[in-house]
C-alpha cells in the first residue's frame, strides 16, 4: 500500500504540517533547515516505530511536550504515534496501529522502508566503525531476531567494560568467576551477530555485481568480506579463548578488545580494495549497490514493496547516476528530499516546496 498523506504536529520544527504524497514519486524540495529531513523521520517512524536520526525526545518541538504523526495509505487505513513528555522528562510513545494500541511498535507491525543518505555514500573509506552501523541496520530492519541480540550483545559489552575497570576493587577469585560468567553471555551472543552478518556477506556477494555493473554500465565484480580477529573454525570456543588471554590487558585498558564491536566488512572492486582504487563515482556506486540490494532483500522478506526514502542524496551523484538510480526504483513509491534538483528528475514527480 501507497502512503497517500502524511500530517506531523509539533515534531522538531514543525507546529501543524500536512502533505499529499504521490504513489509514484514525491520531491521535497527546500533550502536546509526548512524540514525536509523531518517529514522523512515521520515517514519512517511510522514504518519501523524508532527515529534514523536518535532521540525520540529530540523529535519534541522544543515548546511543547506531545508531539503527533499520522500517515493515511492508499486504502485509507492510518498509522499513528504519540510521543510524550512526562513530568521526570522521559518520553512514552504510543502507537495506533490497526485501531490496538500498543507502547511499541509488533514487530508484525513493522513495514518495509529504506532510506538513503549521503554520508552512507562515503562509508568506504570511513571508520569501521560507522560501516559496522550501515550493516547492523540493515540488518535490524530485515531480521528482528538480530535487532535483539545486537542490543543484549551491547547490554552485556557494557556490563563486561565496567568489571574490567573494577579489577582493583574486587577479589581475584571473584573477579576472575564474575567474568567468566559474562564472557558466556558474551560469546553466545557474538556468535549469532557474527553469523548474521557472514550470511549477509554471503548474500550480498551473489548480487552485488549485477546490482553495481547495472549502475555503472558495464561488467564488474564486487565482493565483500568479513574481517574479524577471531577464527571462524569452532568460532565461539575462539572467542572464549581470545577473551580469556586478553583479560588482563583489557583490565588495564579498560575495554573488551576483541569480538563483533571491532570487526570490519572490506570491499573489492575488480579484486582489488575498493577503498585503494575506487574513484568518488565508484564507492558511491558500490554504496548504491548495497542499498538497492537492501530494497530487494526488504521485498523478499516482508513480502511487498519498500518505501523509499532519499535524504539529499542527489547532491553526491552525477546526472548518470541520477538516471540510473531513478531507474531501478521505479517500481516503488520514493520520497526524495533535495535543495534543488535537475530539471529532468522533476517530469514525472510530484513537488513539494517547503519555505
Amino acid at each position: 500500500m501507497a502512503i497517500r498523506e502524511i500530517r506531523v504536529k509539533n515534531v522538531r520544527s514543525y507546529e501543524l504540517y500536512s502533505a499529499i504524497l504521490d504513489p509514484h514519486v514525491t520531491l521535497i524540495l527546500g533550502r536546509n533547515g526548512t524540514g525536509k529531513t523531518t517529514l522523512l523521520e515521520g515517514l519512517y517512524y511510522l514504518m519501523q516505530g524508532t527515529s534514523f536520526r536518535g532521540r525520540d525526545r529530540d523529535m519534541i518541538a522544543y515548546d511543547a511536550t506531545t508531539a503527533d504523526i499520522l500517515t493515511v495509505d492508499d486504502s485509507g487505513a492510518e498509522r499513528r504515534a504519540r510521543l510524550a513528555v512526562d513530568p521526570d522528562d522521559k518520553v512514552k510513545k504510543t502507537f495506533s496501529l490497526d485501531s490496538r494500541q500498543a507502547l511499541r511498535m509488533p514487530v508484525k507491525s513493522r513495514l518495509p522502508v529504506v532510506l538513503f543518505e549521503p554520508d552512507e555514500l562515503r562509508l568506504l573509506t570511513s571508520s569501521p566503525q560507522r560501516r559496522r552501523q550501515f550493516f547492523d541496520d540493515i540488518l535490524c530492519r530485515l531480521h528482528p531476531a538480530y535487532a535483539t541480540a545486537l542490543s543484549r550483545y551491547s547490554r552485556v559489552l557494557l556490563q563486561r567494560n565496567e568489571l574490567l575497570k573494577r579489577q582493583q576493587d574486587i577479589e581475584p577469585a571473584m573477579w576472575d568467576a564474575h567474568l567468566f560468567a559474562w564472557d558466556v553471555n558474551f560469546v553466545e551472543l557474538a556468535g549469532t551477530i557474527v553469523r548474521l552478518r557472514r550470511d549477509f556477506v554471503a548474500s550480498s556477494n551473489e548480487r552485488l555485481s549485477r546490482l553495481y555493473s547495472s549502475m555503472a554500465g558495464a561488467p564488474h565484480e564486487i565482493t565483500a568480506e568479513y574481517v574479524t580477529a577471531t577464527p571462524q573454525t569452532n568460532y565461539s570456543q575462539s572467542l572464549l579463548a581470545q577473551l580469556e588471554s586478553r583479560r588482563h590487558g583489557d583490565a588495564l585498558r579498560g575495554f573488551t578488545s576483541v569480538g563483533p564491536h571491532r570487526d570490519d566488512i572490506s570491499v573489492s572492486l575488480d579484486a582489488h580494495a575498493a577503498s585503494e582504487i575506487a574513484s568518488r563515482g565508484e564507492m558511491r556506486t558500490i554504496m548504491l549497490a548495497y542499498k538497492l540490494l537492501e530494497v530487494e532483500l526488504q521485498r523478499e522478506a516482508y513480502g511487498t514493496d519498500p518505501l523509499i526514502l532519499m535524504d539529499d542524496v542527489f547532491s553526491e551523484l552525477d546526472s548518470i547516476r541520477e538516471r540510473h538510480l531513478m531507474h531501478a526504483l521505479e517500481p516503488y513509491q520514493t520520497v526524495i528530499t533535495a535543495t534543488d534538483l535537475r530539471d529532468e528528475l522533476k517530469i514525472s514527480a510530484k513537488i513539494i516546496t517547503l519555505k
